[in-house]
């Protein structure tokens, strides 16, 4: 069992990861990763509540980039969609002219 702290920061990233809050991702992770770090050191060698907290770092870093890739590839078929939705449809604006040949024979 890790500290309600913890339990709060992790969620935060859970949170900010779904949302695809991408930099409060990163500064989020980076404070569990920095309170875990703090709390493992306030316990004894050998103590399994530092392994715990250590396996919940991993699986929540882990989690969190799949998540990102996830949103990026959404957003990179979004723009996809978008650029050939675009190129199929009628243009707002004057109709284009037709270039004409004339032929004196």
């Amino acid at each position: 069992m890790i500290p309600p702290y913890l339990e709060q920061l992790e969620e935060q990233v859970r949170c900010a990861a779904a949302s695809r809050q991408y930099e409060e991702i990163g500064r989020l992770a980076a404070a569990f990763a920095e309170s875990v770090r703090a709390y493992t050191q306030t316990l004894p060698a050998g103590d399994a509540r530092a392994g715990d907290a250590m396996r919940r770092l991993v699986d929540l870093l882990s989690w969190s980039l799949v998540m990102v890739q996830g949103g990026r590839a959404a957003c990179s078929a979004e723009l996809r969609r978008v650029r050939t939705a675009n190129r199929y449809s009628r243009r707002d604006g004057p109709p284009a002219r037709t270039a004409g040949i004339n032929l004196d024979a």
